[in-house]
């Protein structure tokens, strides 16, 4: 009986440490633990307030400092939030400082490093190695994007998003924007503007050549300038510029401008921001007065149309070899194989000078203007004169000179 009783007790005993084994593996089940669910499991390290960095062939290629971040169990990448205080290099020389992002991603192999945003900031230089990596920050060229990747190997980065370039005068916009370190080359696309002290550019691509500090702008080139209150509008197929404003910007193709009440269509053109101008040449034909807001669209199309032929009639139009816009008057200089037509008059010179402020033309040098016949049958009449004076608002022609009499027509 006592012998029953014993084993009883042992049975007992041991059930019950079944029992409370059985609990305490419960209690600890991964399972059931914040501290062993999948993303933990995937981390092989964790770290806080920790500066890392990353080397290729013993060359520093970057270094973060991140208020929080992990390594995958495989060591394939790095995970950092809230960077700050950002490197990267390229042979050991600084090309980007201070990079400050939400979030960063670095691969250990690659030493590929990606940054993302909104709100990714940085200073850099475009496409183009830092020689005093200590010069004041004001130097460089500050930058906001959504999106930076740097690729050691194919030594170029890729900015994607909402991207803005910020350096001493002027800044440049757009979506896209690759580096090439090697060749220091940027390529600039979507959305693109320059915006410089004296007005800004627009267009479809834009190169930038950092050994000559130089831009190549190229498809539907839209460059709008002010100097004081005169704004001056052009319009070509490629355009050639600088990060200095004092270099001249050299422009081609299709060019029109508009400025004030002249509109010219020419083949190619030269702006100079020191001199205040804008020199047309090659097949320069300048319409005055009204023809800006009649012709204002599709204007190389309106011109060659009937209808647009029949309003040029009515016009003052300037033809020349070349002809300067004044950015900062408004007045004009037109030289070589000079001829305005006004109506059914017209008049030829080597030169002639439009006065904004007067809406007047005068032509000098070896001037002649065409004699209107009693009859529409008589052969043309030149006569010659010392000069001519156009009036393009009272749309009325002066000789005065080697004539017999001073004249109106």
């Amino acid at each position: 009986m006592d012998e029953n009783i014993s084993w009883k007790i042992v049975y007992i005993a041991c059930i019950f440490s079944l029992v409370i084994l059985g609990l305490a593996y419960f209690l600890i089940s991964p399972k059931e633990s914040p501290y062993f669910t999948t993303e933990k499991m995937q981390k092989i390290a964790e770290f806080k307030n920790t500066r890392v960095s990353g080397r290729k062939e013993g060359k520093k290629v970057w270094e973060l400092l991140a208020d929080e971040g992990w390594t995958d169990k495989d060591r394939i990448a790095t995970f950092l939030n809230r960077v700050k205080q950002g490197k990267i290099y390229r042979d050991e020389k600084l090309i980007v400082a201070d990079l400050t992002a939400p979030r960063a991603k670095a691969f250990r192999h690659s030493e590929i490093v990606e940054a993302f945003g909104p709100g990714i900031k940085a200073y850099l230089e475009l496409g183009r190695l830092s020689k005093n990596p200590d010069r004041p920050k004001s130097e460089w060229t500050r930058m906001t994007a959504n999106y930076l990747k740097y690729i050691p190997k194919e030594k170029r980065s890729i900015m994607q998003g909402d991207i803005e370039l910020h350096q001493k005068n002027q800044s440049i916009y757009a979506q896209d924007i690759s580096i090439d370190y090697d060749r220091s080359v940027a390529d600039i696309s979507n959305n693109v503007k320059v915006v410089r002290l004296d007005g800004y550019l627009t267009a479809n691509f834009l190169q930038y050549y950092s050994d000559e500090e130089r831009f190549e702008a190229d498809g539907h080139v839209y460059l709008n300038l002010t100097e004081v209150d005169i704004k001056t509008e052009i319009k070509s197929q490629h355009a050639s510029l600088y990060t200095d404003i004092a270099k001249d910007i050299n422009i081609s193709g299709n060019v029109e401008a508009v400025q004030g009440k002249k509109y010219a269509v020419a083949q190619n053109g030269i702006y100079s921001q020191q001199k205040k101008e804008l020199d047309l040449k090659g097949e320069v034909k300048t319409i005055f007065e009204k023809a800006k807001a009649i012709l204002k669209e599709d204007t190389s199309k309106k011109l060659k149309s009937e209808e647009g032929r029949k309003i040029l009639e009515e016009k003052t139009i300037l033809t020349a070899d070349e002809l300067i816009f004044s950015t900062e008057t408004g007045d004009a200089q037109a030289r070589g194989s000079v001829e305005v037509t006004q109506k059914n008059r017209e008049a030829r010179a080597d030169w002639a000078v439009y006065n904004e402020r007067e809406e007047s033309i005068l032509l000098t040098g070896n001037v002649f203007m065409k004699k209107i016949n009693a009859t529409p049958e008589a052969e043309e009449e030149w006569v010659k004169a010392k000069q001519v004076a156009i009036s393009v608002k009272d749309e009325t022609f002066e000789a005065s000179g080697s004539v017999d009499a001073v004249f109106k027509l």
